[in-house]
């Protein structure tokens, strides 16, 4: 008998809900969604045999329909990404949640992406609670320089 490693359990929950996202909101989820890749989902907290909070790390390269007049990713693409990442990180650490929308999502914009970049998105599922998820992520150049900031709130039903 093989037992599932919590990462890997929390990687098949998080590669699962994106999936279904995608495939629910064929005509409504934008091509960057497509686009991202989910590299790990890392437990940060467990109680018990539960784990508790997790960080999700995703990559992404900005291709030019991702950009602005200037070259450099727009903010709609940005908050896109970290509502979508957010919505996975929840799925991941919340088992069973579904219909997660976000209540709300800042992003503060530090330092602009170039369309050709690959950028690290991390987003930490900081704590679930019976219908709400709390978030905080970054989003990173390939040298690690920290490009965008975003705190996000979801409800969800289980």
């Amino acid at each position: 008998m093989s037992l599932v490693s919590p990462e890997d359990l929390l990687v098949q929950r998080a590669h699962a809900y994106h999936q279904a996202m995608l495939a629910a909101n064929v005509r409504l989820t934008t091509p960057p969604v497509s686009r991202l890749r989910l590299v790990s989902v890392t437990p940060t907290s467990s109680k018990g045999d539960r784990v508790t909070s997790a960080t999700a790390a995703f990559s992404f390269t900005v291709e030019p329909a991702d950009c602005n007049a200037w070259g450099t990713i727009h903010g709609g693409c940005v908050f896109t990404l970290c509502n979508a990442a957010g919505k996975i990180a929840t799925a991941a650490v919340a088992a069973g949640a579904h219909s997660i929308v976000s209540t709300d999502l800042t992003t503060n914009y530090l330092s602009a992406v170039p369309h050709g970049a690959t950028v690290s998105i991390e987003i930490e599922c900081l704590r679930v609670t019976k219908s709400i998820g709390f978030l905080r992520g970054t989003i990173k150049d390939a040298n690690g320089a920290l490009c965008y900031i975003s705190v996000q709130n979801v409800s969800f039903e289980m």
